[in-house]
């Protein structure tokens, strides 16, 4: 049993089509035994693997928010040969807010795992997530695009692993997903995501990097939903094989340290010399930095230090010491 605070309305363990809610404690001066509800879905029927999908891991990332809630509503139980557990909004204050980070204390959910049972909200739901959800799934899936600071190529998305079995069940599952590209990822500080913390359990698990800019794309909601069901077909929880997109199948690729990354030395206005996608060559041009505080001093240019595909990029113009303003991927 664990001894986490936080109240499932639905059973688990039950079969058919389950809506309710997550109950996580939040008191506050009017309420002292007030609640947040966490939206939760189980379909269930006869016997299979169980698959989590989580989108809302940050409030302003839309395209797994959106895909969730359409299967939400359109997955039957009669489909369905093993469990699915959706939690379309998992991070709710901050998708109901539109953030990133939460809006009750400030935390960035993604970084919560494993948690704390009675840390406050947003780590006492990790905790949920980690003790109750991780150990009664084969597989796990956590949708993410750029958010409002970030646009990136559609991408599925995995840690590099020292287990070369998981990795290639990774990848397994990363192609069927179906993005343009399979990314292998070293990531900033991703030691206490979600990723990391499904890996942590055996499971096999993906993340996902799915647009961004703080809007919902048309194009990345379509592979994202594609996407999906590729992932419960490769399963075997749908029937069928996985669809290939109309850019044929994934482009495996790697971003394998911090060296293709370009940071920002200071604050300032970025000026990108490329757009998201194009290729890019080590030492060349990768933009300018323009400071305010001094109008007559020429702006910081920054140059990459990698070849590859420009993966990811800035969207918001004003950065600060420290930022990403590009990050570049290259072949496997």
């Amino acid at each position: 049993m664990t001894n986490s605070p936080v109240v499932p309305e639905v059973d688990l363990w039950g079969s058919g089509r389950q809506v309710g809610h997550l109950r996580v404690p939040q008191s506050r001066d009017d309420s002292g035994w007030g609640t947040i509800q966490v939206p939760i879905v189980v379909v269930a029927n006869g016997t299979g693997p169980t698959v989590l999908l989580t989108a809302g891991n940050h409030g302003d990332e839309y395209e797994g928010q959106v895909t969730l809630l359409d299967l939400a509503r359109t997955l039957r139980p009669e489909e369905v040969q093993g469990r699915v557990i959706l939690l379309p909004a998992m991070h709710y204050p901050a998708c109901a807010a539109g953030k990133r980070l939460s809006p009750l204390d400030g935390r960035d959910f993604n970084r919560c795992f494993p948690g704390d049972p009675f840390g406050g909200f947003a780590l006492s739901l990790a905790h949920f997530v980690d003790s109750v959800l991780l150990p009664i799934c084969d597989y796990q899936m956590d949708l993410h695009s750029g958010g409002t600071g970030m646009d990136i190529v559609p991408s599925a998305v995995g840690h590099i692993l020292d287990h070369a079995g998981m990795q290639a069940r990774t990848l397994a599952m990363a192609d069927a997903f179906g993005a343009p590209v399979t990314l292998l990822l070293k990531e900033v500080n991703a030691g206490p995501t979600l990723l990391a913390a499904a890996e942590n359990r055996g499971i096999v698990a993906l993340s996902s990097e799915l647009g961004g800019g703080g809007r919902l794309s048309p194009a990345a909601l379509t592979i994202t939903k594609r996407g999906v069901r590729n992932v419960l077909r490769h399963a075997g929880v749908l029937e069928g094989l996985p669809e290939v997109g109309e850019y044929g199948p994934s482009r495996r690729m790697t971003v394998p340290d911090l060296a293709h990354y370009v940071f920002a030395p200071a604050d300032g206005i970025w000026e990108a010399a490329h757009p998201l996608g194009h290729t890019v060559q080590a030492d060349g041009p990768a933009g300018l930095l323009h400071r305010i505080e001094d109008p007559v001093a020429p702006p910081i240019a920054l140059s990459y230090k990698a070849t590859g595909l420009l993966w990811c990029v800035r969207h918001v113009g004003r950065v600060k010491a420290g930022d990403p303003v590009a990050v570049i991927a290259r072949d496997m």
